[in-house]
């Protein structure tokens, strides 16, 4: 009996042992568990945050880009219809008209040059701004070109300085635009 109690007495020992051990790894199991969905979880959260920091980022290269080719545009535009001034002028007085239309023909260049980017990242409404102002340059241009070529077609020198001074309208109109798209202005949607 001494010897069966003996041994019987290891062997509940070591059950109970083989019981807490399996409710040990258990819990460990369940430790593990919520210790992954947690990290997961935090993981998703950092990743979520990091593409918010990248579209933030993105959002502000994007703004930025766009200003830089706003003020390049409208400065392109500003000195065109300048060099279309200077013609009028040189053509008024009688001088410098040759310098005037050199500098007309490199100005017109750069406009054109800006407005081929502008066509590609501007949003429609001041798209639709940007055409406008190089549609009214374009005609300044024309009719400046068939006045200093003494063509038939050619306005007379009154009607071309007016043509020509009413691009200063269409160019106001732009930079309203280009400023209430920035959200510059108080009117700003």
């Amino acid at each position: 009996m001494g010897v069966l109690g003996t041994l019987s007495g290891a062997l509940v020992t070591q059950v109970r042992a083989d019981r807490i051990k399996r409710l040990e790894i258990e819990a460990l199991r369940g430790q593990h568990a919520e210790d992954r969905a947690h990290d997961e979880r935090m993981r998703a959260l950092e990743l979520a945050d990091a593409r918010e920091l990248w579209a933030e980022g993105h959002r502000a290269e994007a703004r930025a880009r766009l200003r830089a080719c706003y003020v390049t545009f409208n400065t392109a535009a500003r000195q065109y219809q300048t060099a279309q001034i200077s013609v009028v002028h040189g053509l008024r007085v009688g001088t410098g008209v040759t310098e005037c239309d050199e500098a007309l023909e490199e100005a017109r260049t750069v406009f054109r040059a800006s407005y081929a980017e502008a066509q590609m990242l501007l949003p429609d409404p001041v798209l639709d701004a940007a055409s406008a102002v190089s549609r009214r340059l374009n005609d300044g241009y024309g009719v400046l070109k068939r006045l200093l070529a003494d063509t038939p077609r050619a306005p007379a020198p009154p009607e071309c300085e007016q043509r020509v001074q009413s691009a200063w309208v269409v160019l106001a109109e732009l930079r309203r635009t280009m400023r209430r798209d920035l959200r510059i202005d108080d009117t700003a949607p």
